[in-house]
Parts: structure tokens; C-alpha cells; sequence
């Protein structure tokens, strides 16, 4: 293999220019030269006669590279070993999928979340939508009507084809082993050797074991692998650039990145692993003086297009998918804008009113993404000072979350008084419906050391304060309305305390637990310390037996990003809330410097004496020593660049023997 890897480096880099040996006749290329300054009347002038080399030399070479044959061929043997390879796999992972007939370990949460997919009820989760949508297709596929809960340890029912879901995502996850023969053959390895690693991928228990059960890690590792797969073949048309077989393996590797990063973020190390070699190449293209300006832009450009842009759009493309089919107000819709809750069936936000006034019962929601509703509950005081209520933001729906809008003149309004819509720069109070207090600040001392004001509920009817008037700013009407007053859902506005001449503004830090758990601080801070979302308010939900029941789906419309980028922080606010559990640590959690030496290896299923047992442990010869290899591979770097140094093994490196090396085992790495 290392014998063939050689002499294709030796004519790839004569076809180059770059090497030179006994076999080369140097008259020929003078020839070329002389024949080109004659037929275009140019002098000898050395600065001429170089640049005319040039041309001359890159005209040779790409009239070669033209007729070279396509490094992407498989021949008939190559596709025999791939089926055979592909039969094999299917049999590891298909062999009795179906023998334990109970909801095993994450099957609880991937199989009811591709459920949702048939119901149509909108969800919440931390992983990208993608590889849920397929297991959704195979329940869909399977038969499954959508509404069975997928509960840890309940056995499946009748009408549940469980072996077929697993089945169907188990056939994405064996496409690993013949992506993993065709790169390797693509990064140069001979067939046996290319047998050998597609061998190792085969037997290997941890990912036979991963791949037999509903979750998302089949097709992450289906298109990881497919992500490696395309760069390897991108790479082998280097000498090819901007043909046809060029831009298609370019193309496919931004497909292939749009795929692995739309199911799973951890997808992300992928496009990192695609990145590097990327800048790699043109940063090597750039410190290339016979590589032209424009040239070098095209190569750019055509890197920022297809691994760049193309893995956006379908990662947006799949979020479109997702909100398209979950059209259902469902479990996780209130992580969701208001405006989104406005357009889901069956959602509380899309039967109401769309007018409010004084006397009318809100809710309101933040702008910024994790804070929610303002919520108060006479149970959470601050710890510091007698009968102030904290107030703060909840995630959920809840009914101390509602708030009756007052007049600032201390004239309440009631419901049965005549309408009075409320205006731009209007004065009003808060009161909160469960307590009786009204929102409020005040000059006190700060609770936490990033407030400039606290805000609490406090005060009554009895008792009216200056602390507790807020003066209203419409920022936006979404609706085709004028922006003259207050909306549900569609007017964005900002309230400002009249005392302190603060903004109310929420915040991304929680409370202490032992305060108020599960609630985000809300505070009242100068307009210019605040970023701009922090301030932001619209009222979601509105209770008025005064005003009709309004049609929101005339009223706001699909924000497609608006929506992608808020789900998106959601996304990541949940997942930087998970912690793991120390009760259990070595058992289902570990951490990942510990999985290459298979210290902690993880039961999946119960343990029990009449059960079927997975348990997660990677084959041990070939974990270990691919962990020696990773361990080894700089100390062979280094020995090949100390050699290098000392001028050591030139023949090997005129050879092209260590560029080759380098280009195949730094991916592999």
C-alpha cells in the first residue's frame, strides 16, 4: 500500500511541476517557451521569460489534469466488498432488535418526540430538530398513530411495530461501515487496508450497541461519517480544481455538514474538523506566489458558498420542516414568542381579544429569550425586608402570572367602566390579580450586586405610591394597525418607572434556589445600561369579557428566523441547565476523557435477572490501541520533522512520501 501511495504522489507531483529527476528533459520545456515568444513576438527579457514559463507550464499541466482519469471511481471489485460490508452490518445491528419489547433508556424522550411529529403537538428540546424528524418517519412508517407516551420501562403494546422504528433507524446507522471503506479509499489506502478499518467500525460493539435502539445517535453517526466521507473525496480532486467532479464532492460536503449540525449540535466538531483542513489548504494557496489574486478568491468564494452557506440553509431548512409540521399548540409551545403561540391551533394566545384597556387582565412576556411571563407569588419573599413580594419571570403558564391594568391617576378601572384603550405614553399601575399589589421600585438597597433598582409587588388600594407608576413607550405594532395604542401579542413597548425614570427590564439570572427556585430576575435599570431586547414587553395573553375574539392569523405572520434564532436560544439555555446527577456518575454518566480507556462503561437497560441487557462498552483491542495511536501520532510528527531538519530521508520527502502522510493521517487524527 505504502509502495502505491508512492508512485501516486510521484505522478500527481509531476504533473505539478514540482518534481524533478533523471527522466525529465529540461530542452522540452524550452521548446514550449521558445515556440510561445515567437508566435507572440516577445523578447528574452528574464521578467518575460519567467512569466511566459508560467503559462506555459500551467497550460501543460491542466491539459494533463483534464484527461486524468476521475480519482472518485469505484471499481466493480469496491462495490462488491461495500455490499458485502453493508450486508454485514445490517446483520450486527438488525440480529434480534426486537428481542427486548420494553422503552429502553433515552426511548423515552427520541421516541415521543418523533410522536409529536404524528400528532403535530409543538415540543421543546435541547437537540436540533433533524434526527427527531427521522425517527418520527420511521414511526410514521411503522404504523404508529402517534399517541402512545413512550414511558421508561413500559412494555410496547400491540399496535406499536417497535422492531421496525428500531430497525429503521438501525439501516441509517450500518451506512457507517461503507462510508468509512470509501474514505478510506479515497484518502489513498489500498483495498485491504480500506477492509481493515471498514472491519474495525464493523465489530465494534459500542457502535453496534448505539444503533439498535430509537435515538438520535444512528443518524448522527450516519452523517458524521458521511461528513468525512465527503471532504476525503473533495480532497482526492485537489489537482482538479473547479471541474465538474470539484464543485459536486465540494457541494456534498456542505450537504452533509447541513445534515450532521441540523441533528445534533455535538455535529458541530464536524464542520471544525471540515474548517481546519479548509484553512489549512488556503492558507498554503495563499503563501503560493504562483497562484493568482483572483484565482485565490474563487477558491474562497467557492468554500464560503458550499461550507458555509449551504450547511445554514438546510439547518434553517429543518427548523422550517419542524415548525411547519408542529402546528399544534402542544408541551413546549410556551418557550415560543407570543406571536408564535398566536398562529398554533388550539393555543390559548389565538382565542382572545386583541384589545386591551384599563380594566383588562394581562400576562406579560419578555423579549428576551428564557425569562417568560412576570410572575409574583406571596410565598417568595425577599430575605432582607418585611412584605416585599418578589417579582420575577417564570417559564410556564400560571395563574399568579396575571396582572390588571390601572390607571396612573389612582383611579382604578373596572371592567363594567366605559372602554379606555391605553395610549402611547400613557400612565398606568400593576396590579397583580393573586396578591393585590401593584409593581413597583424604589430607592432601596440592592439585593443582588448587578441591580441599580430591585422590583418587587408591594402597596394596595388603600395605599397608592409614586413608586408604582409606569409610563408606557410603544416601540412596534406588528398588526396592520396603527401604533397608536396597546395590542395583544402584536405591540412591542417599554415601561418606565416614573420615580426612579428606570426601564423595566428582565434579566438572565435566576434567583437563588432557596429564594425563589426556577425564577429570573426582573429589574429596573437606566435606559443606557441595557441591551435593547432586555427592555422589550408585549402582552401574551388578555382577559376582557368586553372585546371580541380577534383572528390572529390575519393579524401577525411566520417569522421563519425570528423564530429559528429564539428556539435556538432556548435550545441552548436548556441544555446549559442540564446537570449531571452524582448518584450517577459511573454508572450512566461519565465523564469523556474516561470513554477512550473504557473506564466507566455504562449500563443502558435494567439489570434485572429476566431481562434483556445492553450494556455500552467499546471493543477493548480496538479502543485501546486507536487511543495508543492518538497518543503516538505527534511523537511521529515530530520524528518526521526532526528528519526533515537534519536533512534526513530526502528520497521520501522529494517523494512526496510525508505530504501524503500528512494529508491522510491528520484527518484520520
Amino acid at each position: 500500500m505504502i509502495a502505491d501511495s508512492q508512485a501516486q504522489a510521484q505522478q500527481q507531483l509531476r504533473r505539478r511541476g514540482h518534481h524533478h529527476d533523471d527522466s525529465h528533459d529540461p530542452t522540452q520545456s524550452e521548446t514550449k517557451v521558445t515556440d510561445i515568444a515567437a508566435s507572440s513576438n516577445i523578447s528574452s527579457d528574464s521578467d518575460k521569460y519567467d512569466h511566459h514559463y508560467t503559462l506555459a507550464t500551467e497550460s501543460a499541466e491542466y491539459a494533463e489534469l483534464t484527461q486524468a482519469p476521475d480519482a472518485t471511481e469505484f471499481d466493480n471489485i469496491d462495490k462488491m466488498v461495500s455490499l458485502v460490508l453493508t450486508a454485514l452490518c445490517l446483520f450486527t445491528r438488525l440480529y434480534q432488535i426486537g428481542r427486548r419489547s420494553v422503552v429502553s433508556w433515552d426511548e423515552t424522550h427520541f421516541g415521543k418526540f418523533g410522536a409529536n411529529y404524528i400528532n403535530r403537538t409543538f415540543y421543546h428540546d435541547v437537540h436540533p430538530p433533524l434526527a427527531k424528524m427521522l425517527v418520527g418517519l420511521g414511526e410514521y412508517l411503522g404504523g404508529h398513530n402517534g399517541f402512545f407516551a413512550y414511558t421508561s420501562g413500559a412494555t410496547f403494546p400491540e399496535h406499536i411495530n417497535y422492531t421496525f422504528q428500531r430497525a429503521f433507524l438501525a439501516v441509517i446507522g450500518a451506512l457507517v461501515v461503507p462510508f468509512a471503506y470509501r474514505t478510506c479509499r479515497f484518502l489513498g489506502f489500498g483495498r485491504s487496508a480500506a477492509l481493515m478499518a471498514a472491519s474495525f467500525v464493523l465489530f465494534d460493539n459500542a457502535m453496534c450497541v448505539i444503533s439498535r435502539f430509537i435515538l438520535l445517535d444512528p443518524p448522527l453517526l450516519c452523517f458524521t461519517a458521511l461528513s468525512l466521507l465527503g471532504y476525503a473525496g473533495f480532497a482526492a480532486q485537489r489537482s482538479r480544481p473547479f471541474t465538474f467532479v470539484w464543485w459536486r464532492w465540494l457541494a456534498f460536503t456542505g450537504i452533509a455538514l447541513g445534515l450532521v449540525i441540523s441533528s445534533k449540535w455535538v455535529g458541530l466538531f464536524a464542520i471544525v474538523l471540515v474548517g481546519l483542513c479548509t484553512i489549512e489548504e488556503l492558507l498554503a494557496m495563499y503563501s503560493d506566489r504562483k497562484t493568482m489574486a483572483t484565482t485565490q478568491l474563487q477558491h474562497w468564494a467557492a468554500r464560503a458558498l458550499c461550507l458555509i452557506v449551504i450547511p445554514a440553509l438546510i439547518y434553517v431548512a429543518s427548523f422550517k420542516m419542524h415548525f411547519a409540521l408542529l402546528n399544534t399548540r402542544g408541551s413546549g409551545d410556551y418557550k415560543m414568542p407570543s406571536a408564535f403561540q398566536a398562529l398554533q391551533n388550539n393555543s390559548v394566545v389565538s382565542i382572545q381579544p386583541h384589545d386591551v384597556a384599563f380594566g383588562s387582565q394581562i400576562t406579560m412576556r419578555s423579549h428576551l429569550p428564557g425569562f417568560g411571563l412576570i410572575h409574583a407569588n406571596s410565598t417568595h419573599q425577599f430575605p432582607d425586608r418585611d412584605r416585599e413580594i418578589i417579582a420575577g419571570g417564570v417559564a410556564g403558564k400560571q395563574k399568579n402570572n396575571w396582572w390588571t391594568v390601572v390607571s396612573g391617576n389612582f383611579t382604578q378601572e373596572t371592567t363594567s367602566s366605559p372602554v379606555t384603550h391605553i395610549g402611547d405614553s400613557q400612565l398606568i399601575r400593576l396590579a397583580h390579580v393573586g396578591t393585590g399589589h401593584y409593581l413597583r421600585t424604589g430607592r432601596s438597597p440592592p439585593y443582588h450586586l448587578g441591580w441599580d433598582r430591585r422590583v418587587f409587588v408591594g402597596g394596595n388600594q388603600t395605599t397608592p405610591s409614586l413608586w408604582d407608576i409606569w409610563r408606557v413607550h410603544i416601540v412596534e405594532e406588528e398588526s396592520p394597525k396603527p401604533r397608536a395604542q396597546l395590542y395583544t401579542v402584536t405591540t412591542t413597548f417599554r415601561l418606565f418607572n416614573v420615580m426612579s425614570g428606570c426601564l423595566l427590564q428582565a434579566s438572565g439570572s435566576r434567583f437563588p434556589k432557596e429564594v425563589a427556585r426556577q425564577m429570573s430576575e426582573l429589574i429596573c435599570t437606566d435606559a443606557n445600561t441595557t441591551k435593547s431586547e432586555d427592555t422589550l414587553w408585549n402582552i401574551e395573553q388578555v382577559r376582557d369579557k368586553r372585546f371580541a375574539r380577534a383572528d390572529f392569523s390575519q393579524l401577525v405572520k411566520r417569522r421563519l428566523l425570528r423564530d429559528t434564532l429564539w428556539i435556538n436560544r432556548e435550545m441552548a439555555m436548556s441544555n446549559n441547565g442540564l446537570i449531571p446527577d452524582p448518584d450517577h456518575y459511573k454508572t450512566i454518566e461519565s465523564s469523556p476523557w474516561t470513554w477512550p480507556f473504557l473506564l466507566y462503561p455504562m449500563r443502558m437497560v435494567s439489570w434485572a435477572d429476566n431481562s434483556v441487557k445492553y450494556y455500552e462498552i467499546g471493543n477493548p483491542i480496538l479502543w485501546w490501541a486507536s487511543t495508543l495511536c492518538c497518543l503516538l501520532y505527534p511523537l511521529q510528527m515530530v520524528y518526521w520533522l526532526v528528519q526533515w531538519q537534519r536533512q534526513q530521508a530526502q528520497e521520501r520527502w522529494q517523494a512526496g512520501e510525508f505530504r501524503q502522510f500528512w494529508d491522510t493521517t491528520k484527518l484520520l487524527w
